[in-house]
């Protein structure tokens, strides 16, 4: 597969494939999307880019219901793709262009790639839907970016062996030059300052209450233990004020900052002593972990089986059993006692990158997987 057609219908979130892509891509390569970082490099690059006007969420139940006129349509505007591009493959990232892509271009002759992201792990269809996506799944190739975001699939004899691990991965490239310059400017900040803070970080979603109501009770309790701890709380959203207000309820005003949504994140990770990540099942967070753990920064994060494969306990993470305030709170008084466990944690973290997290590693094996 060498000239494949890329689509994505409806993975907004591309942050684990962003890097691959567009160090694999070049101009032959065409895109079939909807808006996003990826359609947007393609027409900087000026490279074959058909966009989807994506206006309204189409219901799984309606579009399972027009399944088959939509995937006749799809194969009339497919054919006409591959005979203008002499397309040799389909690489499909989201399930909607599984659903709609998968049966049009088996009949056209074209190999078929699915990639597996987080998102995929928790996808919700109708039963009688599901059922035929699993029919789809195992007549395809399948390549994961963690061995357990394909159980939802059930795969067995031929289909498992069809079935390729492709560990995540970034370019170093593109993230340590920012680290490096913020990393400057956070150094002078601390020699300005008379404290020494242990300081403590987590990206939320502050359109929702709950991951922040966690984080701030479980500050309060490390409080107890650490008095010169801080939390400083990356991200936006609607609840922000509710959130500060809960915050000042728990005398946490000048411990807990809310700074809002930060774009690069590296600039941030040199200024802290630890992040807590209590999302393990989207992109954005999986890419955040990697941005971590390639400048050393402890992690702390829940159990969960879609990150196994790289947060490995007590060596690149510290993983706790539950995202409970008590076992998040004892993680980080941990961290910040236990020199050798937070040396470890970064040692270990910065080894696992250079070893199998760097894009050179995953390009490598994508072109193996695909070819």
């Amino acid at each position: 597969m060498k000239q494949p057609l890329i689509a994505n219908f409806s993975q907004k979130d591309q942050s684990l494939v962003y890097e691959l892509l567009t160090t694999w891509a070049d101009g032959r390569l065409v895109l079939w999307s909807i808006d996003g970082p990826l359609a947007h490099y393609w027409s900087t690059q000026a490279w074959p880019l058909y966009l989807i006007n994506q206006k309204t969420k189409l219901s799984p139940w309606w579009i399972g219901l027009t399944l088959p006129w939509r995937q006749l349509n799809r194969r009339r505007r497919l054919a006409k793709l591959v005979n203008q591009y002499s397309l040799d493959g389909l690489i499909c990232l989201s399930w909607l262009d599984k659903l709609l892509l998968t049966g049009p271009a088996r009949h056209l002759g074209l190999p078929v790639v699915w990639l597996e992201l987080p998102e995929d792990a928790t996808l919700s269809l109708p039963n009688w839907l599901l059922q035929y996506y699993h029919r789809q799944a195992a007549k395809v190739k399948i390549i994961t970016f963690g061995r357990h975001l394909v159980d939802h699939l059930h795969l067995q004899g031929q289909s498992l062996n069809n079935c390729h691990l492709l560990l995540p991965a970034l370019d170093p490239e593109r993230h340590l030059s920012q680290t490096n310059l913020f990393s400057n400017l956070a150094l002078n900040k601390q020699e300005q300052s008379d404290k020494a803070y242990f300081v403590i970080g987590a990206v939320v979603d502050l359109s929702i209450t709950r991951p922040t109501e966690i984080l701030l009770r479980s500050l309060k309790i490390v409080l107890s233990v650490i008095p010169s701890v801080q939390l400083v709380i990356i991200g936006d959203g609607p609840k922000r004020k509710e959130l500060q207000r809960l915050a000042r309820e728990l005398d946490l005003a000048n411990l807990a900052w809310f700074v809002g949504r930060q774009e690069p994140l590296d600039k941030w990770l040199s200024s802290l002593n630890g992040i807590i990540e209590l999302e393990t099942g989207k992109s954005q967070a999986w890419q955040r972990l990697l941005q971590a753990m390639l400048v050393g920064l402890p992690i702390i994060v829940p159990k969960s089986p879609l990150t196994a494969d790289f947060l490995l306990p007590g060596e690149t993470a510290l993983v706790v059993e539950r995202a409970e305030p008590e076992m998040l709170a004892q993680a980080v008084i941990q961290l910040q006692q236990d020199k050798l466990l937070s040396g470890r944690l970064a040692w270990r973290s910065k080894e696992w990158i250079n070893e199998f997290g760097l894009i050179d590693r995953q390009l490598n094996d994508f072109v193996h997987y695909i070819s």
